[in-house]
C-alpha cells in the first residue's frame, strides 16, 4: 500500500473526484500524516484543487484541531450534505431541466423529482455531459448537447448545476457556468446552484481551468440542506465562514 505522502500526492494530482468526494478522501489520507508533515501535506493538496471550497475547510478543521487525526474521522463521518441539498430543491423542480458537468448532487436532484427530460451540456473541454447522461437516464428521459447550442437556446424550464465553492460574490464551477446562468436569466429562465454546507467559504478561492466563477447574483437560489437560499442570503453565509490565517495566506500565494 503507498504511503501517506505518496497518497497526498496521488490525490492532489487526482481529476476524476467531485469537491465532495475529494475532500472525503483527502480526510481519510490526512489522518495518518504526521503533525510535523501535516502543513506540507495540506499546502500540496490544496495546490493541486485550489478551487474546491471542501478541501479548504478540511484544512481549517485539521490545522486548528489538537488531534487531527481524530479531527480528520470526524470531518468524513459528517459527510457532505450535498445529498440533502439536492433533496431540498428537487421537489420545486419543472419537468424540464439543462446541466453542465456530472455532478453527484445534481443527479440525486434528478433521482428524486424525475421529471419528463434532462438535456446534459456536453460539457468540454472533459466531455462529463455523456456520463451525466448515463446516469440521469434511469430517471428521465436523458441527452446530450453541443455547448454553444445549449447555451443559445437553453431548451428547458430550469437550469441546474452542482457547485465546488460559494464564495460571498461567486458559484464557482465548471466552466461555461457562467454563460449559461447569463443565459438562462436573459430568458427569464431559472438557474439553481445545489451547494451542501462544506462548499461555502469567506475567501474568494483560486479559480483555475476547468473552473471559473459565476456571479452569485445571476442565480434563481442557491439550494441548501436547510432550504433554498437567495443570492443575498447565500453569500451572507459564504462571508461567516472563518478560515485558519494560514490558509488566508496560502490562498493570496495561490
Amino acid at each position: 500500500m503507498d504511503d501517506p505522502l505518496s497518497q497526498v500526492e496521488q490525490l492532489a494530482a487526482d481529476r476524476t473526484l467531485g469537491a465532495a468526494e475529494t475532500a472525503e478522501a483527502a480526510a481519510r489520507v490526512l489522518a495518518g500524516i504526521s503533525r510535523e508533515g501535516l502543513p506540507d501535506a495540506v499546502e500540496v493538496l490544496l495546490r493541486g484543487h485550489p478551487s474546491m471550497a471542501p478541501m479548504w475547510r478540511l484544512a481549517d478543521v485539521v490545522l486548528r484541531a489538537k488531534d487531527h487525526a481524530r479531527a480528520s474521522e470526524a470531518f468524513v463521518s459528517s459527510a457532505s450534505d450535498d445529498v440533502l441539498a439536492a433533496a431540498t430543491l428537487a421537489p420545486n423542480l419543472p419537468g424540464t431541466l439543462l446541466t453542465i458537468s456530472s455532478s453527484s448532487s445534481v443527479a440525486e436532484a434528478i433521482r428524486i423529482r424525475r421529471p419528463r427530460a434532462v438535456v446534459c451540456m456536453a460539457s468540454q473541454p472533459g466531455g462529463e455531459g455523456l456520463r451525466m447522461a448515463g446516469t440521469v437516464s434511469a430517471w428521465a428521459e436523458a441527452s446530450v448537447m453541443d455547448d454553444d447550442q445549449a447555451i443559445r437556446t437553453i431548451p428547458a424550464e430550469a437550469v441546474l448545476v452542482g457547485a465546488d465553492a460559494v464564495t460571498p460574490t461567486a458559484v464557482v464551477n465548471k466552466v461555461r457556468t457562467a454563460d449559461l446562468a447569463e443565459a438562462a436569466r436573459t430568458r427569464g429562465i431559472p438557474c439553481y446552484a445545489i451547494a451542501g454546507s462544506g462548499k461555502f467559504i469567506s475567501i474568494a478561492v483560486p479559480v483555475v481551468p476547468p473552473f471559473e466563477a459565476t456571479r452569485i447574483a445571476v442565480f434563481a437560489g442557491i439550494a441548501t440542506a436547510a432550504g433554498l437560499l437567495t443570492p443575498e442570503a447565500a453569500a451572507e453565509q459564504a462571508s461567516r465562514v472563518r478560515l485558519h490565517p494560514a490558509l488566508a495566506m496560502l490562498a493570496e500565494r495561490l
